[in-house]
């Protein structure tokens, strides 16, 4: 794969067999093995910017950028650093947070952060969440990968799609929502660049020799 190319099915995969091979159980954990997931996929050829013992996160939890913001300027000549300012990816990891302990809040938390990748300006965009579903809801899943759909849809000027990562949740107690890995947890979702559809990445289907 070219490094200026994504291919959402791919990465889809790859971060399923990431997740699944170190099998994180708390939220933290979870997402700090998408974090480590993003650095070792693309820190060889961009800055890979998130919160890290190396790194700070940048405008989302992820960002794979052909610069590092915060050295753009030479501190006595004020000359420009990078040849040039492109953002290849912006990721956002929703789990959980505050208010996230009923079907409306975790799906809350979720749209808030789901429109930063959709202001922002960036070649591919990766949200990763999880979600509650109402008393007796069917299909809840389909039915936020619609909703977030929709909302790529009304968003002006976007042509890359999304791919979306979905984590099962579930909520033993009163707590907030709790992402769960497994096999069957874990299913991707990809929105198509026009926002007219989204179908669900079929991981029997992918070439993993294209990687």
């Amino acid at each position: 794969m070219e490094s200026n190319q994504v291919n959402y099915a791919l990465l889809f995969a790859d971060m399923r067999r990431h997740l699944l091979a170190v099998r994180p159980t708390a939220t933290i954990d979870i997402t700090k093995e998408i974090k480590e997931f993003f650095r070792s996929r693309f820190s060889s050829t961009h800055n890979v910017l998130c919160s890290h013992a190396t790194s700070s996160e940048y405008l989302t939890d992820i960002l794979v950028s052909t610069f590092e913001p915060k050295t753009v300027l030479r501190q006595r000549t004020l000359e420009l650093i990078p040849s040039e300012v492109n953002v290849l990816l912006a990721a956002e990891s929703e789990l959980g947070g505050v208010g996230a302990s009923s079907a409306y809040g975790v799906m809350k938390n979720v749209v808030e952060d789901y429109l930063k990748l959709l202001i922002i300006r960036c070649q591919y965009r990766v949200m990763i969440f999880t979600s509650l579903p109402y008393a007796n809801e069917v299909e809840h899943v389909l039915k936020r990968v619609e909703l977030l759909r929709s909302l790529y849809q009304r968003t002006a000027g976007l042509s890359s799609g999304v791919l979306l990562v979905h984590l099962c949740g579930s909520q033993p107690t009163s707590s907030q929502v709790q992402a769960l890995v497994s096999e069957e947890s874990i299913r991707g979702f990809e929105i198509s660049a026009d926002g007219l559809s989204s179908k669900e990445i079929d991981i029997r289907a992918i070439d993993v020799s294209a990687a």
